[in-house]
């Protein structure tokens, strides 16, 4: 099925062929996305909300999720080296998104704080900026349209919940692993890169065809070192964010801090 985009692209496209962003097609993604998330994100609330809450059917939600996210990973990991799949420059899974995607289910599975940190700085902090500029080329009828759209959906998706339903709010000390694992992580792609001759996450030499904040940082190897930096700078700004509404809700609005959904509550009405 074709759709045209006249009104948005005066070439004419079919979105099943070809996704392009800043375009009607793309924003109709992102609203998806959005509406996806705030569904959960709802019935999430709807069942932690009240004097008694739901934990053990949020529980069950949340560990479907988590399982649903290892499962369909799994199959998207394995059938990245299929034959006719296998790409060296794109197979491995050494792009922080494909990472990140298996820290999210960590967090919905146990709630451990290592992994919702990550979640939060890692997954909203950095992987958000896919939504607004993708490096996607290919349309609905490609399943790494699907692909693409899915992997980031569970990060940011579970990035969101985290914060709105189950009310996790970073520490300094959150911030502080955030940073120096994103840097252990970049410095490992980094030499990695330099070994295979990749650019997996962008921190190799070879330049990338969408566009992106990443081609105003400057050529290789310098662009590494500011990639690096900036997203030390997006952490500490997410940081400020939530220091400053929760600042704002229990000191300006005298409200009491969100309730917080810990590891503990997952043996409560159990």
């Amino acid at each position: 099925m074709h759709f045209p985009l006249a009104f948005a692209d005066p070439d004419h496209y079919s979105w099943s062929e070809e996704f392009r962003a800043f375009t009607l097609q793309h924003w109709i993604v992102v609203g998806v996305c959005l509406l996806i998330t705030i569904a959960w994100c709802v019935v999430g609330r709807a069942l932690l909300s009240g004097e008694s809450p739901n934990y053990s059917k949020e529980r069950t939600i949340r560990h479907w999720v988590g399982w649903f996210i290892v499962i369909s990973q799994s199959l998207i990991f394995l059938r990245r080296f299929l034959p006719g799949q296998w790409d060296l420059d794109d197979s491995l899974p050494l792009h922080m998104c494909r990472w990140t995607v298996w820290i999210v289910a960590w967090a919905m599975l146990t709630l451990d704080r290592r992994a919702r940190s990550m979640t939060l700085f890692w997954g909203l902090g950095l992987s958000t900026q896919v939504f607004f500029t993708p490096f996607l080329k290919e349309g609905h009828g490609s399943l790494a349209f699907w692909i693409y759209w899915l992997n980031h959906l569970q990060i940011v998706g579970v990035a969101i919940y985290d914060i709105v339903v189950l009310g996790y709010r970073p520490t300094l000390k959150d911030l502080r692993f955030g940073i120096l694992t994103g840097i252990g992580f970049a410095v490992l792609v980094f030499i990695l890169n330099i070994l295979l001759g990749t650019n997996y996450a962008y921190l190799g030499s070879a330049d990338h065809d969408s566009a992106s904040i990443i081609d105003k940082l400057g050529p290789y190897p310098y662009r590494a070192i500011w990639m690096v930096v900036g997203s030390a700078i997006v952490m500490i700004f997410v940081y400020l964010i939530s220091l400053g509404s929760l600042t704002l809700r229990t000191r300006v609005l005298k409200k009491s801090p969100p309730r917080f959904i810990g590891p503990e509550h997952e043996t409560r009405d159990i």
